[in-house]
């Protein structure tokens, strides 16, 4: 019915660069923590020359620009941006302070490691709503089936690691912040939260080649929290420490018109 590689090779394409634009829209915590959901937007932006096309992406990929790819083995530069956390979002929140914008930038690598197997690794360093440092590592198992004209298939495990600054911002409180909360009636104690490994989970993707330049995916992720997150009063009393995601994607993919 498939195999287990990337599908057939064609001639090799233009060495053009390319521009991916799209956007995932998907189920997610209200906040980092919550027991909640809401419906929610992340945009989808990658550079990349035009015989790399075939190449597995991944929902956990952030904007990235390739500045060297063989391939198999891949780097670059990397962006996120994290959506504001307003107090007035969840009764969960109330007496705690808004968290900014955060912008993330940093740097990306990834390494095929066998045609089925992708490892990639981002490290990015925040700032604006905290300042730290947050790591991404992620495997994903890669089986191409030739069903429906063509779909990929990826699975693969996840972690998370975050310094202090990062959980912090998101997960401590602060004694005036406790005393406004218990206020209010929500009783959070005061809490410092340090970094550490901040979540392990799975997730996986079918993504399917409408050719033209459009793919579409459907993806779906779990997340445990781990280490001060997980402890944090915000979780314990207010939220859960598994979270989950999941969405579709719809993305189109354009030359630029040099080399």
């Amino acid at each position: 019915m498939g195999n287990t590689a990337t599908p057939p090779q064609t001639p090799p394409p233009s060495r053009e660069w390319t521009v991916t634009l799209g956007g995932y829209v998907m189920a997610q915590p209200e906040f980092a923590g919550s027991e909640d959901y809401e419906a929610a937007f992340r945009p989808i932006i990658s550079i990349s020359r035009a015989d790399r096309l075939s190449r597995f992406r991944s929902f956990n990929d952030n904007a990235s620009i390739a500045l060297y790819d063989t391939g198999v083995f891949e780097v670059g530069i990397v962006g996120k941006i994290d959506w504001k956390r307003d107090a007035s979002d969840s009764d969960a929140l109330r007496g705690l302070n808004d968290v900014d914008y955060a912008f993330e930038a940093g740097g990306y690598a990834q390494w095929f490691v066998m045609d089925w197997l992708r490892l990639r690794g981002e490290l990015r360093y925040g700032f604006g709503g905290f300042d730290g440092v947050v790591a991404d590592l992620t495997a994903d198992a890669v089986y191409f089936s030739d069903f429906w004209g063509g779909m990929t298939f990826s699975a693969g495990p996840r972690m998370t690691l975050a310094s202090s600054g990062y959980v912090d911002a998101y997960f401590g409180i602060t004694p005036e912040e406790s005393a406004n909360a218990i206020a209010l009636g929500n009783y959070l104690t005061p809490y410092d939260a340090d970094g550490g490994i901040y979540s392990v989970g799975v997730g996986g993707q079918i993504t399917k080649n409408f050719g033209n330049g459009f793919n579409a995916s459907v993806f779906a992720e779990y997340k445990y929290l781990t280490g001060d997150a997980a402890d944090s009063p915000l979780v314990v009393q207010n939220g859960d420490r598994n979270q989950f995601q999941a969405g579709v994607s719809l993305s189109y993919t354009f030359f630029l018109g040099f080399e």
